[in-house]
């Protein structure tokens, strides 16, 4: 535990490293966690709350129940549900040592979490100029790619890892992405609002080198998150980036199987919590759209 380092994000370290190994060193002799997956997955908790939230480094605070809960179903909800309920079953066992006399606070049911809310256009429009708005030529291409591939093709952190120019066809058509990594491999439409930029950022790209740029596994579904923030303004979301394409393309009428086809899904457990968010129809749409539906015409 002393001599632990983290992968990622080691500008933070230095500010956190002695609250999360005197938080650690409290915590592990009355658990049943390795002293290294203990201070792993506390290190992350922390950077997020410190990061992210902005909150300080009071145990009272970022060990409460709360900001536990909202960590595990908010910030890691393009983890399987399994993985969360472990990383809050191990914060939760940090805070009942640290915090006795705290506990008791109703957590929310990680098997009923609702999906992440789509961004609005400003929102988008808004992104569009973060993107442009980063400092460096290196931020401006990744923050870029990242609405380009989330919010016009809906591809996860981890998918983005593998995409090549040769991943990427782009003819009269428009652009087609050729999805090899995560476990949905597939090829996607991209939306022709991202047409465009798709093409520019392919014009500087090394040929089969990955677009993100060098991987590194260790990144996996944090890709994005371990990107923003080190960026300036207001930054996107990946499953807000999703859910947007996911409802838009509901609103757009795609049919489910094309959209289960883009997606890589046999089924679609989700899809009724998307439909929240998507507009009805006025009484005379709507009675045209079923009424001039016969497939048989």
């Amino acid at each position: 535990m002393t001599s632990y380092k983290p992968r990622r994000d080691t500008e933070t370290w230095p500010k956190i490293a002695e609250f999360v190994k005197d938080a650690c060193s409290i915590a592990a002799p009355q658990t049943a966690y390795s002293a290294k997956l203990l201070i792993t997955i506390t290190t992350a908790f922390v950077t997020w709350a410190v990061v992210e939230r902005g909150l300080p480094l009071q145990t009272d605070v970022i060990f409460s129940r709360q900001v536990i809960d909202v960590y595990a179903t908010e910030e890691n909800s393009g983890r399987s549900e399994g993985t969360r309920r472990n990383y809050r079953s191990m914060l939760l066992r940090i805070s009942e040592v640290l915090l006795p006399t705290e506990q008791g606070a109703t957590m929310t049911p990680l098997s009923r979490k609702g999906v992440a809310h789509p961004y609005s256009p400003n929102e988008m429009a808004n992104f569009r100029f973060w993107a442009l708005g980063q400092k460096t030529e290196a931020k401006r291409r990744r923050a870029m790619l990242m609405l380009i591939l989330a919010a016009g093709a809906a591809l996860r952190p981890v998918e983005v890892i593998d995409v090549t120019p040769e991943d990427v066809l782009v003819d009269e058509n428009g652009v087609f992405i050729n999805v090899r990594g995560g476990t949905h491999p597939r090829f996607v439409p991209l939306l022709a609002e991202w047409e465009d930029w798709c093409v520019a950022l392919l014009e500087d790209a090394e040929p089969e080198m990955p677009l993100w740029g060098p991987p590194n596994r260790s990144d996996g579904g944090n890709l994005f998150s371990s990107f923003t923030q080190y960026t300036i303004g207001e930054h996107p979301r990946s499953e807000r980036l999703r859910s947007t394409w996911i409802v838009g393309r509901l609103q757009a009428g795609v049919s489910i199987k094309e959209l289960f086809r883009a997606l890589g899904f046999e089924k679609f457990e989700n899809l009724p919590r998307y439909l929240a968010f998507v507009q009805e129809m006025d009484v005379a749409s709507y009675r045209a759209a079923i009424r001039d539906s016969d497939g048989a015409k």
